[in-house]
């Protein structure tokens, strides 16, 4: 039982980053109680030689014209700023010479605003 348990939970470490790998996958973030209204996603995507992730929000429309930091893994991947429409995304793809983080199950990913409220977050 015990031996069945341990290939059962390697089959699953192994399967689980090739996923998130192959076809990629899209997240959604939730948002916090400072910003009740604000959507987010983010996207990572991997394959031979080449990592892309996006991260998005909108409905932060108060926070038009200013700066909001985009967090992945704990480091901060860069800042954009929010349109008219309250809407912020960045984009990052390694095949441009762009520092794409290393994505895996478990991987925070979180959008504050300047100051550090945090507005959006989740994990892959």
């Amino acid at each position: 039982m015990k031996r069945s348990l341990l290939i059962m939970l390697l089959a699953l470490t192994v399967a689980i980053p090739a996923a998130l790998a192959a076809g990629g996958t899209r997240i959604a973030l939730k948002p916090a109680k400072a910003f009740p209204a604000a959507k987010g996603s983010a996207q990572f995507k991997a394959k031979a030689g080449e990592r892309e992730l996006q991260v998005e929000v909108e409905h932060i429309r108060r926070l038009a014209g200013k700066r909001v930091v985009f967090i992945v893994g704990g480091a901060k991947l860069g800042t954009a700023k929010v349109n008219g429409l309250g809407a912020a995304e960045i984009s990052r793809n390694s095949e441009r010479g762009q520092r794409v983080p290393r994505v895996a199950a478990g991987t925070a990913v979180k959008v504050r605003t300047a100051g550090g409220t945090t507005i959006v977050a989740g994990s892959f």
